[in-house]
């Protein structure tokens, strides 16, 4: 309880002086006579967003003000209102600024519940980072200038150097930039509670010490501007919304729209930047659509009164934590001192040394440049901090809605730019080693080796637009001029990684076919998804009647078609050798037998099974009762998912076996097995395979000795091939 009371009053300290500062900030130039008002308002703004935001917010002692960011914003769209309102009177201007300021809370507000409330609270997040930082840097350079633009005598246009340093200027920001650098760095170097409140009490006594000591009294510095003066007593806050809404020019409004909308945007930026920072000060995970909600309930309820909206501040929590606060009774603290200050603090308002109200935004300043001009310098990359400076050089030179526009365009550009030399290439293999899912014989798998770099094969991944795609064309261009390479006659380009394929990529890919087609190199596209396709089509990078493109549903059939070309022009296929199924399996067998006497015996003990296209020779989850030896056609062993999908794992030809390893732990079949084309197979039983074992052990020898070849073959090509696509990578 005390920690949090202690935490209240020094936290509520800290904030009427921050609230007295942004209205002075504010309400300057020719809203100067109404800055009382101004400061009033901004300090029923504090009120109502430190109760609204201590009550809503799922992190009991959070500290919640106005939020800084938005201050000089404020300050920029004021004077381009008073600006854009030549003729008309002090008061009508006043009332077109509270209007607006109450529009852009009201709007600010449903944003922030609307992102809460459709639980959208990362969606900003994916604002480049270096932008933000931009524009927090652009923020601190206006908060520079409008600090300056509040000395009195002092004006900016045109900017003169001399100007700065004539006496009476240099007697208002000079003690404004030395409180502003000992708020910087004495709690860095003091981590004692009254650090703060001790600042700014030592540097009032400081002032009237001076005053004293020069002999110059309190009407003689409200003179020159060093004081604020002119504070009414009977009260800082009046509502007048109603009368806004009358009095206000609304044509003035509608053309502060595009400086309110990037106000919206970074208001939205900075909430869930200073959450994160609350987060990391109080070791807990806030709830960020609960943030935005009870920020859009305070900023609705302070724009119905004509005030701002705020939300949490990470420096502020961090200083709260380290004070000790752990409850909400510190925002009921702060909003309690606001509300006194509110209703009965005008008096004291009056003896305010003004170079307070300059520090306070220098501060401001000192903490932005230092962490996004001198921290980001040794954060970022050169490229990103070059945007951050390029913002916050258009903020000052031309202007803060600009700055955003070029700030966004750069990181889009540099996005562009590093994109483009990512490659959109996941791995580069060919046919020597990169096997389609069918067991081919050993003959044939030896041709496919000696044959296999006519394919190349890529696999491609991530987002496919003009940039990747042009690298990914001159890549492949550049593989089927290579002379000293053997010549490739199928280019297999898989897209079962990429995210999307960008309309503007289609141009590349019809390059591409153009050259295929005057080189007769047969361009094949696996994995396509529908609008990938369609865009393909669409750009008659894919059409049914062309011999040299093809497409297919995944890189394994794509690779069997592939295969099965080289195996028909190099190694033709067994059937074709006019051999019958019986004949054509003893042949293969006999081949790998080490007695193939043994292989006629094997025969005699094999039942034939003849199966159609698309008959199922056993279903996934069948009792295991024998092997199978292929003596023709083709069958392909198929995984059943519960979404119903089949899953090619393996495809058979003949000679090969099947269930060779239920042969020995008599479990469940793993997988279906689907007849591809007619097919022919011969069955050895599990109980005749154990009547070979007790009454012709040498054959059971030859049939043992068979299988681990077979499977200790089939493991050594894997091998091979693993290794070679992990060297691909």
């Amino acid at each position: 309880m005390i920690s949090n009371s202690i935490a209240g009053a020094i936290m509520g300290l800290l904030t009427v002086t921050s609230a007295v500062s942004f209205g002075a900030l504010i309400f300057s130039g020719e809203l100067e006579p109404y800055m009382p008002f101004g400061i009033g308002l901004l300090l029923f703004s504090s009120v109502i967003i430190s109760a609204v935001i201590s009550a809503l917010s799922s992190y009991p002692a959070i500290v919640a003000t106005i939020a800084e960011v938005t201050v000089p914003i404020f300050g920029l769209i004021a004077r381009q209102i008073v600006t854009a309102m030549p003729d008309a009177s002090v008061e009508q201007k006043l009332m077109t600024v509270v209007a607006t300021l109450a529009i852009n809370s009201l709007v600010t507000g449903i944003i922030f519940l609307g992102l809460g409330w459709f639980k959208l609270g990362s969606f900003v997040r994916f604002i480049p980072y270096p932008v933000v930082g931009g524009f927090l840097a652009g923020i601190g350079a206006l908060l520079l200038v409008a600090a300056f633009q509040t000395v009195s005598g002092l004006d900016l246009e045109p900017f003169s150097l001399a100007a700065f340093f004539q006496t009476n200027a240099v007697l208002q920001w000079l003690p404004g930039a030395l409180f502003a650098v000992a708020m910087f760095v004495l709690p860095q170097r003091i981590t004692h509670v009254l650090v703060y409140p001790g600042i700014i009490a030592g540097t009032v006594a400081l002032f009237y010490a001076a005053l004293a000591v020069t002999g110059t009294s309190i009407a003689d510095a409200t003179e020159r501007g060093w004081l604020l003066g002119n504070v009414p007593s009977d009260g800082l806050y009046r509502f007048v919304s109603f009368a806004a809404i009358q009095q206000a020019d609304w044509n003035v409004i509608i053309q502060q729209i595009p400086t309110l909308a990037a106000l919206w945007l970074v208001s939205a930026i900075a909430l869930l930047l200073h959450c994160n920072g609350v987060e990391l000060v109080a070791s807990r995970d806030l709830d960020l659509n609960q943030e935005l909600k009870a920020a859009g309930i305070a900023s609705l309820l302070a724009g119905l009164g004509g005030g701002v909206g705020g939300f949490a501040s990470a420096g502020e929590n961090a200083l709260s934590h380290q004070l000790g606060a752990r409850g909400r009774l510190v925002g009921w603290i702060v909003a309690a001192l606001c509300l006194a200050m509110l209703l009965g603090g005008a008096s004291l308002l009056s003896f305010f040394p003004k170079f307070i109200l300059i520090g306070m935004p220098l501060l401001i300043t000192i903490e932005f440049f230092n962490e996004w001009l001198y921290e980001a310098w040794f954060k970022f990359a050169r490229a990103d901090y070059a945007i951050i400076l390029l913002i916050v050089i258009v903020t000052v030179t031309v202007g803060f809605l600009q700055a955003i526009g070029v700030g966004l365009v750069a990181a889009i550009v540099l996005f562009v730019i590093s994109y483009s030399r990512l490659t959109v290439i996941r791995r580069i293999s060919n046919g020597a080693y990169h096997h389609s899912n069918v067991l081919w014989t050993s003959d044939e798998l030896e041709t496919l080796e000696a044959q296999g770099k006519q394919a190349y094969i890529v696999e491609l991944q991530g987002l496919i637009f003009f940039g990747t795609a042009n690298k990914l064309l001159n890549q492949v261009r550049d593989r089927i001029h290579d002379e000293q390479l053997p010549p490739v006659c199928y280019v297999i380009l898989d897209f079962r990684m990429v995210r999307d394929l960008d309309a503007s990529a289609v141009l590349s890919f019809a390059k591409l076919k153009q050259v295929a087609t005057q080189k007769q190199i047969h361009l094949v596209y696996t994995h396509l998804s529908t609008q990938a396709k369609r865009r393909l089509e669409q750009g008659e990078c894919l059409e049914e009647a062309d011999p040299f493109c093809h497409l297919f549903a995944d890189l394994d059939r794509g690779l069997e078609w592939y295969e099965g070309k080289v195996l028909q022009q190099y190694h033709p296929l067994c059937e074709d050798q006019g051999l019958t199924p019986e004949a054509a399996l003893a042949a293969h067998l006999k081949a790998d037998f080490s007695d193939p006497k043994q292989v006629d015996r094997l025969m005699s003990c094999l039942e034939v099974c003849h199966l159609a296209e698309g008959e199922y020779l056993f279903h996934q989850g069948d009792p295991f009762d024998g092997l199978y030896f292929v003596a023709s056609g083709q069958v392909s062993v198929v995984l059943n998912f519960s979404d119903e999908q089949n899953k090619r794992i393996r495809t058979y030809t003949i000679g090969n076996t099947i269930g060779e390893m239920g042969l020995y732990r008599r479990t469940a079949r793993m997988a279906s097995v689907v007849a591809d084309k007619p097919s022919t197979l011969y069955f050895l039983s599990a109980e005749t395979f154990e009547r070979i074992e007790t009454s012709d052990p040498m054959l059971a020898s030859n049939i043992h000795r068979f299988i681990v070849a077979l499977l200790a073959e089939r493991l050594q090509h894997r091998e091979n091939e693993l290794s070679h696509l992990l060297e691909s990578v």
